[in-house]
């Protein structure tokens, strides 16, 4: 079943990301600390991270589509020749 990546959180997403090899999920940013001084830090790029997921996924779905399909096609063959 496809997940809704657009509710999970930023640790969520960043977890899934680390599991599933993708790259350039983090990006630095620029931030105000509670010193109100401003600091660099790291920050998810939510946008970045779901269409790399769910290109991956689509990629999956392709690849399988594939597979049904070629079997498929022998199924038919064999059943002509029987």
């Amino acid at each position: 079943m496809f997940k809704n990546y657009w509710k999970m959180t930023d640790e969520e997403l960043k977890e899934y990301a680390r599991k599933n090899n993708l790259r350039g999920f983090m990006e630095e940013a620029i931030v105000l600390t509670d010193d109100r001084k401003l600091d660099t830090d790291f920050m998810i790029n939510r946008k970045d991270v779901i269409n790399q997921l769910l290109q991956r996924d689509n990629r999956n779905i392709s690849f399988w589509s594939a597979i049904i399909a070629v079997l498929g096609a022998i199924i038919a063959v064999f059943a002509n020749l029987f």
